[in-house]
C-alpha cells in the first residue's frame, strides 16, 4: 500500500479532530442550573437585599416573564425544554416558574445561603413549568397590523405585567437577551437570578431567541440574530404602547448585542426626524447594557451614525481584555469586536469617536474579581463585582461614579480597580 504523504494526512487528522469536536459537542438539556455567585454589594453586607418583597412573589418559586420565537416542542423526558431550536414566525409570551433550591430545602436556609460569599451548599435552579399567555406577530400579516389588532382584545400577558408593576416600588421592565449556544432555559434562569438579587422589583422578561447549542451553530445563529431582531423590535413597541412601565431596560449578552442594536437602530430609522425627547417618551428605553458584546465594532458605530443613541437614554458597554471568546470571534470574522479593548476591539481612535455620544459609558472589567473566570466571556454573572455594577444600573439607575468605578479626568473608560470594594462602600454610604 502506498504511503500517504505528510502534507495530506496532517490536514486529514485535523479534520477528524474538528469533526469529532462538533459531533460530540451535543446540546445539553440544561445549561445553567446553579445560582450565580453572590454580588459583592450583598456579600459584604454593604446594603440590605431588599426592604420588602412584592406580595405577589412566593419563594422558593419565582415567576419570570418570557418572550420567545422558538417553536414549541412536545414535552417528554427526552425533551423537557418546552421550546426547541427551530424558528417561529410569531412571538410567544408567557411566564416560566423557576424553583430555587432542592425540594426538601427550606426557603429560609436557601435565602441565607444565597447572600453568603462561601456557600455551604449550591443552590440549584430549574424551570418547574410554564404558562403561555399570548402570541403576537401573526406570520400571515404585517407585524404592525397583527399587533395592532390585539389592542381591542384582553391581553393576559400585558395584564400580568401591569399587575407586577403595580406591586413594585419601581415601574421598570427589564429584558435579558442572551448570546448564542444556549437553550430556552438559559435566559429564563439568568433573568430569575438577576430579578431575585434586585429584590424582585419591576418586571423581568427573558427573551429566548432560537439559537443552537453547538459550536458549529455559530454561523447559523449569526443569521438568526438578524431574523429575530424584527421580533425584538416588535416586543419593544408592544411593551411601550401597552404596559404601564415608566422605563424599559435592556441587558444584552454576547451575540445578543446584534439583536438589540439592530432592533433599536430600526426603531430609529422608522421614526426618522423625530426628536430625542419624543423618542424617549414613545419607546421609554432608559438603560441598554452590552455585556461582552460580540458584534463588529464598525457596524455598531455605523448604527450610531444613524442616530441609534437618540432612542436610548443611557448606554453601557462592557469590555474585557481577558475575553478569549471574543478573541476567537475576531480571528473568525477578521474585524474588531465591540466587547474587547485595544487591538482586539475598541482602539484609542474609536474611543475618541465615542466622545461625541454623551449617552454612552464604556466600562473596562479586566481588573474585576473573576473577570477572567473560564474563558472570560461570562463575567456579567461570574464576577461578583460586575454583577453588582449591573444591579446598580438596572435597579437604581446609578451613574458610574455612584457605583464605585474609577476614571481619570482625561480618559474615556471607566474601570474597576483593586480598591473597588472600598470605593463601592463609600459610594453606597454617600447615596444613603
Amino acid at each position: 500500500m502506498k504511503k500517504i504523504p505528510k502534507k495530506i494526512w496532517i490536514p486529514l487528522v485535523i479534520l477528524v479532530i474538528l469533526g469529532s469536536l462538533f459531533h460530540y459537542n451535543r446540546p445539553s438539556v440544561l445549561q445553567k442550573a446553579v445560582l450565580m455567585s453572590t454580588p459583592l454589594i450583598f456579600r459584604d453586607k454593604l446594603t440590605i437585599p431588599y426592604t420588602k418583597r412584592p406580595k405577589d412573589v412566593h419563594p422558593p418559586v419565582f415567576d419570570i416573564f418570557y418572550a420567545t420565537d422558538r417553536q414549541p416542542t412536545d414535552i417528554s423526558i427526552i425533551s423537557p425544554l418546552y421550546y426547541g431550536n427551530s424558528r417561529s414566525l410569531s412571538l410567544t409570551l408567557g411566564k416560566a416558574f423557576v424553583r430555587f433550591g432542592d425540594e426538601d430545602a427550606s426557603w429560609p436556609e436557601i435565602e441565607k445561603q444565597s447572600f453568603k460569599k462561601e456557600r455551604a451548599l449550591k443552590i440549584p435552579m430549574k424551570i418547574a413549568g410554564i404558562e403561555v399567555l399570548n402570541k403576537i406577530g401573526d406570520a400571515s400579516q404585517i407585524i404592525d397590523h397583527s399587533t395592532g389588532e390585539q389592542k381591542k382584545q384582553s391581553d393576559r400577558f400585558i395584564n400580568d405585567v401591569n399587575k407586577r408593576l403595580a406591586a413594585s416600588d419601581r415601574k421598570s421592565i427589564n429584558i435579558f437577551v442572551p448570546g448564542f449556544k444556549v437553550d430556552f432555559s438559559y435566559p429564563v434562569l439568568v433573568a430569575a437570578e438577576l430579578w431575585y438579587y434586585m429584590g424582585c422589583q419591576g418586571a423581568f422578561i427573558a427573551y429566548s431567541w432560537p439559537s443552537g447549542q453547538r459550536v458549529r451553530d455559530y454561523l447559523s445563529d449569526v443569521e438568526t440574530t438578524t431574523f429575530t431582531a424584527q421580533h425584538f423590535r416588535m416586543l419593544l413597541k408592544y411593551l411601550a404602547e401597552k404596559t404601564n412601565a415608566e422605563h424599559i431596560n435592556i441587558l444584552s449578552y454576547s451575540a445578543g448585542a446584534r439583536i438589540v442594536s439592530q432592533a433599536v437602530h430600526e426603531l430609529r430609522l422608522m421614526t426618522y426626524g423625530a426628536s430625542k425627547f419624543g423618542l424617549e417618551k414613545e419607546f421609554k428605553i432608559n438603560q441598554v447594557i452590552f455585556a461582552a458584546p460580540d458584534i463588529d465594532m464598525m457596524l455598531f458605530q455605523a448604527r450610531y451614525r444613524d442616530g441609534f443613541e437618540d432612542v436610548v437614554k443611557n448606554i453601557t458597554i462592557y469590555t474585557n481584555a481577558n475575553d478569549t471568546a471574543l478573541n476567537w470571534a475576531l480571528r473568525f470574522f477578521g474585524w474588531p469586536r465591540l466587547g474587547a479593548p485595544g487591538e482586539m476591539g475598541l482602539a484609542a481612535e474609536d474611543l475618541h469617536a465615542f466622545k461625541i455620544f454623551n449617552r454612552t459609558q464604556i466600562v473596562d472589567v479586566s481588573a474585576a474579581e473573576e473577570a477572567a473566570s473560564g474563558n472570560g466571556h461570562g463575567y456579567f454573572v461570574k464576577s461578583p463585582w460586575v454583577s453588582t455594577d449591573l444591579i446598580l444600573i438596572l435597579k437604581n439607575n446609578a451613574p458610574p461614579f455612584e457605583r464605585g468605578l474609577y476614571k481619570r479626568e482625561n480618559q474615556r473608560v471607566w474601570k474597576f480597580t483593586q480598591k473597588y470594594p472600598q470605593r463601592l462602600r463609600q459610594a453606597v454610604q454617600a447615596s444613603q
